[in-house]
């Protein structure tokens, strides 16, 4: 195409363009209707005070606000002692019963393998085979050796007993 008949047909564009919207106006004299009052305008409103009523007039708070932070008076259950009985402390005698007595407390909570070596984090630590674990309670401190780490197992050692536990993978 030449560049002048380029030019006029865009200008010939325009110009039919510029007819077309003055002729869709409306005429001056007479204001289109803001409002319907239609029966779908009566029901959006109707939509639009159901769900935004409470929000555009809310309900006023009671007059004495309760705290929050207040525990509620609960009465104590019939039957139910006021004093916790003692916990008693298990008789640990020999190693393997310490083993079972100890390996029962611990957190086991994932494997992570590093430069091919298996840890285990046990009590949110990690510990590979021959690591001591120690183990304190309120009236005694334990020190295990972790003899393996095979997939859903964990051996642990105490002097001369072994203990074997096992655990989801």
């Amino acid at each position: 195409m030449k560049q002048p008949f380029r030019q006029s047909l865009v200008f010939a564009l325009g110009v039919l363009m510029a007819g077309a919207m003055i002729a869709a106006a409306p005429p001056k004299g007479k204001k289109p209707a803001l409002v319907p009052k239609d029966v779908d305008f009566q029901r959006t409103k109707s939509r639009i005070d159901t769900l935004l009523g409470a929000r555009l007039k809310p309900e006023p708070l009671p007059d004495p606000l309760p705290n929050p932070f207040q525990l509620a008076e609960v009465a104590p259950m019939p039957g139910a002692d006021k004093t916790p009985k003692p916990v008693e402390n298990l008789p640990v005698s020999t190693d393997s019963e310490m083993l079972l007595y100890y390996g029962a407390s611990l957190r086991i909570s994932g494997t992570v393998r590093t430069d091919g070596e298996t840890h285990l984090v046990i009590n949110s630590a990690p510990y590979k085979v021959g690591d001591i674990l120690t183990i304190k309670t309120k009236d005694s401190t334990a020190k295990l050796r972790i003899l393996g780490i095979a997939p859903g197992e964990l051996t642990l050692g105490l002097n001369d007993a072994v203990q074997v536990i096992k655990f989801k993978k």
